[in-house]
């Protein structure tokens, strides 16, 4: 459900900010998740903007007129003012030299078009932009093309290896917004190696795909698709497990536990704000129901199928 209210306060801190930075010589624009959620109508909470044509030291001189002013991400040029809930940062390349998500020198470039700076984002849809001043939005990548279309493409299909956590970004997004990702995005996932990645990442992204799937089936699948499952191998060992039919008409494990994420889902959407440690017990206690049925699965001699 949309919070018009939260939404509507999001976007008025963004215009004065953007006022602000815009006397100063600079130009505000919203990127990311943002941009894409409100196309989607849905409700704004954490903004990112990115401000070009200042240097992080004037953006930073600039922002403490408003407020305290915090680096919160000293390697990316990322700000945080006193007050504001958002996340100010500088253009950037991220250029990968060694293994995981720290293996990359960040160059801040200010003077970068929005159309370069918009190429390291993973998918174009969220690869756009937004000024709150104007109104204009910034899609050099046809990202509401794609949301439209209801299809997942990679922004820039030379440099999306680089994060192997896009694989799971792609799957999580293919659950919450049941958007189907093209051909050449499967096959940019299929390659990555996610045992690169630190556990804290990837239990990230499972908990969006299951805390905010609409049909968190489609992650699942897409997992599976991409064979990013073997990653997860207690998953993995799911699939093509038999159930009896009698009972699982529906068909294996797998297919079993990504329907039933499914109707969890619905069951989650009806608790209410205040209930998150009660909707992960039930989202991750449903996708771990099944995790015994692989070892104890056993036919009988007349093809009974049990699982003791």
């Amino acid at each position: 459900m949309t919070d018009h209210r939260q939404t509507d306060l999001a976007v008025r801190e963004a215009v004065v900010v953007a006022r602000h930075i815009a006397a100063a010589g600079g130009r505000a624009i919203i990127v990311g998740g943002t941009v894409r959620d409100r196309l989607l109508h849905l409700s704004l909470k954490d903004i990112d903007i990115e401000v070009f044509g200042l240097s992080l030291d004037q953006l930073e001189r600039c922002l403490h007129e408003l407020g305290n002013v915090k680096r919160v991400g000293r390697a990316f040029g990322v700000l945080r003012v006193g007050g504001y809930d958002i996340d100010f940062s500088i253009p950037r390349t991220d250029n990968k030299t060694g293994k995981g998500h720290r293996g990359f020198i960040v160059e801040l470039n200010p003077n970068m078009s929005f159309a370069e700076a918009a190429m390291r984002r993973d998918l174009t849809i969220n690869s756009m932009g937004w000024d709150p001043i104007t109104d204009e939005v910034l899609d050099p990548h046809d990202g509401q093309a794609a949301l439209r279309a209801g299809r997942l493409t990679a922004t820039d299909p030379t440099t999306f290896s680089e994060d192997p956590l896009r694989g799971l970004r792609a799957a999580q997004f293919a659950a919450r917004f049941e958007m189907k990702p093209d051909a050449e995005l499967v096959s940019l996932c299929a390659a990555l190696d996610l045992s690169e990645l630190p556990g804290e990442r990837l239990f990230g992204e499972f908990h969006k795909l299951l805390l905010k799937g609409a049909r968190p089936s489609r992650g699942i699948w897409f997992l599976k698709e991409t064979k990013l499952l073997r990653f997860f191998p207690e998953l993995l060992a799911l699939d093509e497990v038999a159930q009896s039919p009698k009972w699982h008409p529906e068909g294996d494990v797998l297919t079993h536990t990504a329907m039933a994420l499914d109707e969890a889902a619905a069951l989650r959407d009806k608790l209410g704000a205040d209930c998150g440690f009660e909707k992960e017990v039930l989202m991750f206690g449903v996708l771990c129901h099944d995790f015994g049925k692989p070892l104890t699965t056993k036919q009988d001699a007349d093809g009974r199928i049990t699982s003791r």
